[in-house]
């Protein structure tokens, strides 16, 4: 469960919460199973955070910082994670259906059983990502001028050509 202290932190507000981390920097942040709906975490520093199963979904998480954070089976489905920064985050199992991450560095993730059907993954930086399969990417709405590893980006070319254009520009 959160520590109770960390959930009330981050629901007063990015400023509070950002400035929060600056004075506690030793402090891993404990938001497993919080419910976040409805917060708005633009901009948060949540480096490390552990929010395993936290509930996020619909929220605005544009540019949030979780480097190395855990989101294991976190429900992000319908969220904007535009630019949101994640390397090295563990996504196992994460709930991102519908999200939009673009722009979204997600390289050195664990995408392990993560559902991303019809997310937008538009210029998302998905290289080096661990346990990520062909069956997901299949499932994208997007994956214009993704970065993905090369076995897979040939098999996209192959399998779903479509995925790799620019689906804002067609009439």
């Amino acid at each position: 469960m959160a520590n109770q202290e960390h959930v009330k932190a981050i629901k007063q507000g990015v400023h509070y919460w950002n400035k929060w981390r600056e004075e506690n920097p030793q402090v891993a942040p404990d938001l497993a199973w919080a419910n976040l709906v409805g917060v708005s975490l633009s901009n948060a520093n949540l480096e490390g955070a552990n929010m395993k199963l936290a509930f996020c979904r619909g929220g605005d998480l544009e540019n949030v910082n979780f480097k190395n954070a855990s989101l294991y089976g976190t429900n992000l489905e319908e969220s904007n994670l535009t630019g949101a920064q994640m390397e090295g985050a563990s996504l196992e199992g994460a709930h991102l259906r519908k999200a939009d991450l673009t722009g979204a560095n997600l390289s050195n993730t664990n995408m392990k059983l993560a559902n991303l059907q019809d997310a937008v993954l538009t210029r998302a930086d998905l290289s080096g990502a661990s346990k990520l399969t062909l069956e997901q990417c299949e499932e994208v709405k997007t994956l214009f001028e993704a970065k993905l590893d090369s076995i897979i980006l040939e098999r996209i070319k192959d399998s779903h050509p479509e995925l790799l254009l620019d689906t804002n520009s067609q009439d």
